[in-house]
């Protein structure tokens, strides 16, 4: 399980740097520089807001990556994201998927749903086959696939949000392809209610925050500025302490955590805590955090999925930031 969350993890990495065209630069470099998302910001901001037009056929909506779509009608989706695949259910339309990628594993249906291959490597055939009436895809790692699936003229919409802010954009798109627009804004409205009442319980001092992506051979994963999860932590009251990297995705210097010695470390629970390797790993058993007991597992399906249950993560992070 954990080297499955892992290869994702380093697939979403990739992605990000494949949709911002880094791949010139170091890998401990990878992603493009944003600007951080100030901590009033709202899942509903207008940044990423779709545009569709309702047409006697179908639907006619512009995607996550700016190309103009016709849906004719959405009774059979494939969804090529995790983070679509929880959308397309939170919104009511699970029995409408016939196909998913490997890591969608959320809601329990999707256990029963035929598989189309890993998030970097979609079967187009398999894909074909099923004969969709729209796929919902990723970026970056996708775009070959992509192209491929629009050459067999099969409708494709990337949906993929990467900015906090987009993620509003990537569930109304949804809605709109599917035709549940009321039911996405519902799902935005949870999602706000969340931020706000972060933002009226954040703690009065701020304390500092690092997020283990992974560790040790798998390299010093973790988030940076521009990222929906950086975001996420600053909404809940918390300062990350990759706030002035370069990037929203980064390999963090061991030598550089040690110095910033965060007041709280968020670990995947896939990746092991204090009781089962992160106490032990070169530099972390010297943190203040793993020294008082401040390491908080977290479920990284959660918290590195850009969709529904981003509500969740939010609350969660805002229970830990006031812990004393």
């Amino acid at each position: 399980m954990r080297k499955r969350w892992i290869a994702l993890f380093l697939c979403v990495v990739l992605c990000a740097a494949a949709l911002a065209g880094c791949a010139a630069q170091p890998a401990e470099e990878t992603g493009t520089p944003e600007t951080s998302e100030s901590p009033e910001a709202s899942v509903s901001a207008e940044a990423a807001e779709p545009s569709g037009t309702a047409e006697a056929d179908g639907v006619t909506v512009t995607d996550m990556a700016g190309n103009e779509v016709t849906v004719k009608k959405a009774d059979k989706i494939v969804s090529l994201t995790p983070a679509g695949t929880e959308i397309v259910c939170a919104l009511g339309a699970a029995k409408q998927l016939v196909g998913v990628d490997a890591y969608s594993d959320y809601p329990e249906i999707t256990e029963s749903i035929e598989v189309v291959g890993d998030f970097n490597g979609p079967d187009v055939e398999k894909v074909a086959s099923l004969e969709p009436d729209v796929v919902l895809a990723g970026t970056g790692l996708q775009e070959d696939a992509v192209a491929q699936l629009q050459e067999l003229g099969i409708a494709v919409a990337v949906v993929e949000a990467t900015t906090f802010d987009e993620i509003s954009g990537s569930i109304e798109l949804i809605g709109e392809i599917i035709g549940a627009q009321e039911e996405a804004q519902t799902v935005i409205g949870e999602i706000d209610a969340a931020v706000e009442e972060a933002q009226a319980n954040q703690p009065a001092e701020k304390k500092t925050v690092y997020y283990v992506m992974s560790y040790g051979e798998n390299g010093n994963w973790t988030s940076g500025p521009g990222s929906f999860i950086n975001t996420m932590i600053e909404l809940a009251g918390g300062k990350c302490v990759t706030e002035d990297a370069e990037y929203p995705w980064i390999e963090y210097p061991v030598e550089d955590l040690v110095v910033a010695n965060p007041d709280i470390i968020l670990v995947g629970e896939t990746m092991g805590s204090e009781a089962d390797g992160l106490a032990q790993a070169q530099g972390y058993q010297d943190l203040d955090a793993v020294k008082n007991g401040k390491v908080y597992e977290i479920d990284a399906n959660v918290f590195t999925r850009p969709g529904p249950r981003i509500a969740e993560a939010i609350a969660q992070l805002s229970e830990i930031l006031n812990e004393q």
